[in-house]
């Protein structure tokens, strides 16, 4: 008995020993920079802020853009799209923002539908589509509904994920396959219940009514005539070999190691835009420009009620104002992009690697801070 106590012990043990040298040899040690000693403009002022950002919370790279007036008075990154090649993270490298995807769907889905005559507050069935829509209790959910997670529509649980393709299915094949289960994946309930299908759901139905493709639809509605040209929707990942790698922190050492992000869908209205830190102070810009902006009508289509948060839109408090945007945060990626009408001011900032810590929003209360004393 004491000689299989041993051998078990014995066993435990290399496996552990295995599993920490696995960590280590996985891991890349903390991204080192030169503090800035003296801060001599507000531009220097805020490259301090970013470079001990990373510092203290071991980010491989990070980029912001900072709107104000109207005019973008920041732009600049810091540190490494990938740790492994040593490729500099730039405010053109191309990066995944994760949720804040949704903005733009939401903005997609208002101009193509204010075109034709259909409100927020109208019910999908309004789209007039046949077949299992029609026949779905998903055609009676309102627009705004969808777009603030009050449909009763859920995402796959943990037990239904293990068992589902482990590939991304076309944004086509999972909208069908949602309408055959809707019974499932939809209840009567109008609580608030934050889900990706919504948006994604949002999208297929929107593919539907136009007859096109999503990443065609959103970049007619959108990005073109925002002058976003270096954004799109992808239908592959990743885009290339060497594309931005994100990282998490090793369960064991204080170093980081890589996590990639996978798409369920694709192109997946929820989350899968791919755009550029330059392009995100472009939208910033519009959307501070309001009614005079390029998605002055959708914005105008999704502010309902009185209210000052468009459909789609989250909000926070920093410094005491009110700023409305939306957080994204997916595998090794974080980022956010808010705006205050009232400080004329906005802010996009990305990171690849995870918020575990919610340090993009203390990094963006810092900024603000700087900048708006």
């Amino acid at each position: 008995m004491n000689k299989k106590i041993k051998i078990l012990s014995a066993v435990l043990v290399f496996w552990i020993a295995l599993f920490i040298a696995w960590e280590w040899w996985q891991s890349f040690p903390k991204v080192r920079n030169v503090p800035i000693s003296e801060v001599t403009s507000e531009s220097i002022g805020i490259d301090s802020i970013l470079q001990q950002s990373m510092a203290t919370y071991l980010l491989p790279g990070i980029s912001v853009a900072i709107v104000k007036n109207e005019e973008v008075v920041y732009l600049n990154s810091f540190g490494y799209k990938n740790l492994a090649t040593k490729e500099a993270l730039t405010v053109e490298s191309a990066i995944v923002v994760a949720s804040i995807s949704k903005l733009f769907t939401a903005l997609g889905l208002a101009k193509a539908l204010s075109d034709k005559g259909i409100s927020a507050n109208n019910p999908v069935s309004s789209l007039e589509l046949k077949g299992k829509v029609k026949a779905s209790s998903l055609s009676k959910l309102r627009f705004r509904d969808l777009l603030t997670h009050q449909s009763g529509v859920r995402d796959k649980n943990f037990s239904e994920m293990i068992f589902s393709p482990s590939k991304s299915q076309v944004l086509k094949e999972w909208g069908e396959e949602f309408l055959q289960n809707s019974s499932t994946y939809h209840t009567d309930s109008m609580s608030y219940n934050y889900a990706d299908s919504n948006y994604d759901l949002l999208g297929f139905l929107l593919c539907l009514y136009e007859d096109h493709d999503f990443h065609s639809l959103i970049e007619h509605h959108v990005l073109v005539s925002s002058g976003m040209t270096s954004s799109k929707f992808v239908t592959a990942w990743p885009i290339e070999e060497n594309g931005i790698t994100g990282y998490q922190k090793t369960f064991i050492w204080k170093r980081i190691e890589p996590k990639r992000i996978s798409f369920p869908v694709l192109p997946s209205p929820s989350s899968g835009l791919i755009t550029t830190t330059k392009d995100m102070s472009i939208a910033i810009t519009h959307l501070l420009r309001g009614p005079k902006g390029a998605f002055g009508k959708s914005l105008g289509w999704l502010t309902i009620d009185g209210s000052k948060v468009p459909l789609g839109f989250q909000k926070t408090q920093i410094e005491g104002r009110e700023w409305v945007g939306h957080y994204g945060g997916q595998a090794g990626y974080a980022s956010l992009l808010f705006y205050s009408e009232e400080a004329e001011t906005g802010i996009f900032l990305f990171t690849n690697s995870r918020d575990k810590e919610d340090f993009r929003i203390e990094i963006a209360r810092q900024i603000i801070s700087f900048i708006n004393p």
